[in-house]
């Protein structure tokens, strides 16, 4: 079942001549935690104020649980949206303890119930033993919490979180990540958070939409966009890759290294393609059967891997470097490297 969906979503601001979202479209299952992945000024932050109800829309469409929320006339404001809101600075209430923080959502409801959702959200949270401190009290992950706690307590349909992380120390984000997203899960919340932080995307997103410049450049699991990415602008934001081109041939790809071979099927209506592999997708090899052989012009010691940059001699051109990762164990002092890519991880790239 889908809790949101964006449908052909445009905004686009007076000061600026290009729009700021152009035609987005995403979307959200219930129970999805998903990442709007981007550089500043891609337009992530406006689509998450959109689907808040803090900017409209200049085309598109947006339903919340199955209804139309903004589009086709209709607008509904933010607060009859039941959508929570985890802002990059807390915004809690500084004159306010951590309980009082948490139960501002739910004065509604009677002091029973309102008491029994902050318990049960606190404790989830981690926060026991918290519930009278002020913020100034609090570490900035406790805070992270609080805010978290304050959006959730309410039990709304859509959680929203704009860059979760940028105030914590990277000490402690990975585990920060790691809670948030089982506090998530336990709950059986949907949510959505804007980052630049691929780390983020990889830790807790099941999903990911990726834009530059306003435009959705690819949507995915992260893991399914890491190995497989659109194109090269994708490719780099999720890391290092190797850009080979190639020339499509009934025994696999003809590149100036040489051809690698592979029993995948081939594209037929293009000859000349852009392949994307990753560093860590070739295999080292002892000797030179059916292998490349590069020189090594660069060793680098990474800790848990070592990052070898190979040069290919082609003898009609340039010669071709690759960049591999290989094991911190592996012997590199031979001027010589033989090297196999991985089949199953050579991508064809969307670029022309």
């Amino acid at each position: 079942m889908n809790i949101l969906e964006l449908t052909n979503i445009t905004k686009k601001f007076p000061e600026s001549q290009l729009p700021a979202v152009n035609d987005f479209n995403i979307e959200v299952i219930k129970g999805e935690i998903v990442a709007l992945l981007g550089e500043s000024g891609c337009g992530k932050t406006t689509i998450l104020r959109m689907i808040a109800g803090f900017e409209i829309p200049d085309m598109g469409q947006i339903k919340l649980n199955n209804e139309i929320v903004s589009g086709n006339g209709i607008f509904r404001e933010p607060q009859k949206r039941r959508v929570g809101i985890v802002f990059q600075d807390y915004a809690l209430f500084p004159h306010k303890t951590v309980w009082e923080n948490i139960t501002f959502g739910l004065f509604r409801l009677p002091k029973e119930v309102a008491r029994e959702k902050a318990t049960k959200i606190i404790t989830l949270s981690g926060l026991q033993g918290l519930e009278k401190r002020y913020p100034h009290q609090l570490s900035g992950g406790q805070k992270q919490r609080v805010a978290l706690a304050r959006a959730m307590a309410p039990e709304p349909e859509l959680i929203l979180f704009d860059e979760p992380f940028s105030n914590i120390d990277s000490m402690r984000k990975h585990q920060m990540r790691e809670d948030i997203r089982e506090i998530i899960k336990k709950t059986e919340a949907t949510a959505i958070f804007v980052t630049h932080d691929t780390r983020d995307v990889m830790t807790i997103a099941d999903k990911v939409s990726v834009l530059r410049q306003g435009k959705l450049m690819q949507t995915d699991t992260p893991e399914n966009i890491y190995n497989y990415p659109a194109n090269a602008y994708v490719a780099d934001f999720f890391g290092k890759t190797n850009y080979i081109k190639a020339k499509i041939s009934e025994d696999g790809y003809e590149t100036p290294m040489g051809m690698i071979k592979t029993n995948a099927p081939l594209p037929a209506s293009i000859d000349n393609v852009l392949l994307s592999i990753r560093p860590e997708e070739f295999t080292i090899k002892s000797e030179g059967h059916n292998c490349f052989c590069g020189s090594i012009v660069k060793e680098k010691f990474m800790g848990e891997y070592k990052e070898l940059t190979c040069k290919v001699e082609n003898p009609s051109g340039e010669p071709t470097e690759i960049v591999i990762y290989t094991s911190p164990t592996v012997d590199c002092s031979s001027e010589k490297c033989y090297f196999k890519p991985n089949e199953g991880k050579i991508n064809i790239l969307n670029d022309e």
